[in-house]
């Protein structure tokens, strides 16, 4: 720390020494270990839970999560001092905890969130990740796990989530809770006020830089600039982290600056503004259960998540990255790198600043596109386009039924593969490249993450062609409870044109009809076919020759067979792989006629209660 910086913080020292402790002081205080009648307040951040992994932690919890025991003796001491601690985290996780004055995750026992999501740690980052934090500490205080007890309203939480009828709704409640009331609790913790910035350096700058130039045009606002001085970081950040003000009154730094804020915190009538800015110890929000339940929890969470991984497609090359290696984790977003040809490369990006990727080709190129997801939200169904040691395109699908575009080839040779757990979360892709482009992938899921109304799918794909693709999946309004109810179609004795599929839907009672774009618009004239309510397609026949099919033949659950097209190719018949699916949807190539179909076997629709 430089000589102006020590002096700032000589300059109150004497400030902080006087300070007394008057009966009003305690009104707002902690407990003094010699006085019965004080108590730690029962709106305390110290008694609240932190959230970690969400897309923007360490949180702390609005809720009270615990409280102390009564008759509990607990080290509280009062203390005048500031330090100034700086910090040179591993990666992003590490630095977000640091920078709210947590220890990095490698010295904390293992989370509930963790243990759900077992894995490798997030692996070191190539930045030159700082963090300095200046402290005021006020008030140490230090108690033991069984010091502390949980409040009803958690307990009753918990054995609510135990009573869900298995494993997997277990885990999801307990997510819940877990997102809700927080998965820490501090033990041992610096109460009082803190300032802290935390960003990244380039390979030959310092936080300490020459304070002519402390104020360029693009620092950033005031606010900011001030933390930085009062911080005595005058060089400048490449990519900032954050910078924030923790207890005290922020509104007294930003309108008046440091001085009268240091000297805020200093007063102890002030003490209500104090906050947990340091936490040197603390445990699972599990532990301060009582024990039943604790160990329920912690049978719970040791069982393993089930991975499944797809069968690959495209190359047949060793793999070269790992879909699973950094654990069981929730996706942000998915960047993706391509062409008008091919998918080049893709990385996933995780909510707890985990990145896989990106390989070889977006190492050095800018993103093409992003595919985000909101909290809550998973892939349950990767479009995968393979052909010749190649990925010309692939496409994702939301639990959310919101599907992603495709990317990368708009036409070509290859038909879809769609790689599916049965509506589990997808954690990933594995796979194989080289500089310019993917030429393997393959999937993992998470088995205890899924969709509740998934419908589970099988393909049958039929023709062959490089024609323009499609796929019908955008226009089945509620997916979960589509059906093909009218299919459009040439009724000349010529190659299957002017076909399009109608399906029917509801959404909270609401019905909702789709019609998909015409596939093949060479001309004539058409007929449209009707199926009834209950009706459902169970079987397709049909003929196809070199790059065109000619005739389909569509036969339904009540023995009906609708027959369209021209005699002429070879035959095929293709059945659903299990016992009650019925075809869902199609993808496919045309020209001005059909090319290439793959059929897309589901569960029948559900009802829109289900």
């Amino acid at each position: 720390m430089s000589s102006s910086a020590e002096q700032k913080t000589t300059s109150f020292w004497s400030t902080l020494q006087k300070s007394t402790l008057t009966e009003a002081s305690f009104e707002y205080g902690l407990k003094r270990p010699t006085d019965a009648d004080y108590q730690l307040p029962e709106d305390s951040d110290f008694l609240r839970g932190v959230t970690f992994n969400g897309p923007n932690g360490p949180y702390k919890s609005s809720r009270q999560v615990s409280r102390l025991r009564s008759r509990t003796v607990y080290s509280l001491k009062c203390c005048s001092d500031i330090s100034t601690e700086e910090f040179y985290p591993m990666n992003d996780r590490d630095a977000r905890y640091i920078h709210m004055g947590w220890p990095a995750p490698s010295e904390l026992p293992t989370g509930p969130m963790d243990a759900m999501y077992r894995g490798p740690k997030s692996p070191p980052t190539v930045d030159n990740l700082v963090s300095r934090r200046m402290v005021v500490h006020r008030w140490t205080i230090s108690c033991r796990v069984e010091d502390l007890e949980p409040v009803n309203e958690f307990t009753k939480a918990i054995e609510e989530a135990l009573k869900e009828p298995n494993a997997t709704d277990q885990h999801e409640a307990l997510r819940d809770i877990f997102a809700a009331w927080g998965e820490m609790v501090p033990l041992c913790a610096v109460i009082g006020a803190s300032l802290a910035a935390t960003g990244t350096l380039g390979s030959k700058q310092t936080l300490t830089g020459d304070s002519a130039t402390f104020r360029p045009p693009d620092r950033g606002p005031d606010v900011m600039q001030m933390i930085d001085r009062s911080l005595d970081i005058t060089g400048n950040f490449e990519r900032r982290f954050e910078s924030r003000i923790q207890g005290g009154s922020p509104d007294i730094f930003s309108k008046s600056g440091f001085n009268p804020w240091l000297t805020n915190v200093a007063d102890f009538d002030n003490c209500w503004t104090w906050e947990v800015v340091k936490v040197n110890r603390g445990v699972p929000i599990i532990d301060i259960l009582p024990s039943e339940l604790r160990d329920q929890c912690a049978r719970l969470l040791s069982q393993p998540n089930a991975l499944w991984r797809t069968p690959a497609v495209g190359a047949a090359f060793p793999f070269a990255f790992d879909g699973a290696a950094l654990g069981v984790k929730d996706i942000k977003k998915i960047d993706i790198w391509y062409n008008g040809a091919l998918v080049q490369d893709i990385s996933f990006v995780y909510t707890d600043g985990a990145v896989s990727g990106p390989y070889g080709f977006g190492k050095a190129n800018k993103i093409s596109d992003s595919f985000v997801l909101a909290r809550g939200e998973f892939i349950t169904d990767v479009f995968i386009w393979p052909y010749n040691g190649t990925i010309p395109a692939i496409q994702f699908i939301k639990n959310t039924t919101q599907i992603s575009p495709r990317y990368g080839a708009s036409s070509g040779w290859g038909e879809p593969i769609i790689s599916t757990a049965g509506g589990s979360a997808l954690l990933g892709l594995s796979g194989s490249f080289n500089t310019a482009q993917l030429q393997q992938l393959q999937e993992s899921s998470v088995i205890d993450v899924k969709s509740d109304d998934y419908r589970a799918i099988a393909t049958s794909s039929v023709g062959y062609g490089n024609g323009t693709m499609f796929n019908d999946y955008r226009f089945l309004g509620h997916p979960p409870t589509s059906r093909i109810s009218a299919i459009e179609y040439r009724n000349t004795t010529q190659a299957i044109a002017r076909f399009q599929a109608s399906g029917n839907s509801t959404r909270d009672g609401n019905p909702i009809k789709e019609t998909t774009p015409m596939r093949g618009t060479d001309a004539g004239n058409t007929d449209t076919w009707n199926l009834e309510e209950d009706e459902f397609i169970t079987q397709v026949s049909g003929r196809y020759n070199g790059t065109a099919i000619y005739r389909l033949e569509f036969t339904t659950s009540k023995g009906i067979t609708k027959r369209m097209g021209q005699e002429f190719g070879e035959w095929f018949t293709v059945l659903p792989p299990k016992a009650g699916m019925v075809l869902y949807y199609m993808c496919g190539k045309t020209v001005g006629y059909i090319q290439t179909l793959t059929f897309v076997w589901g569960a029948r629709p559900l009802k829109d209660t289900e």
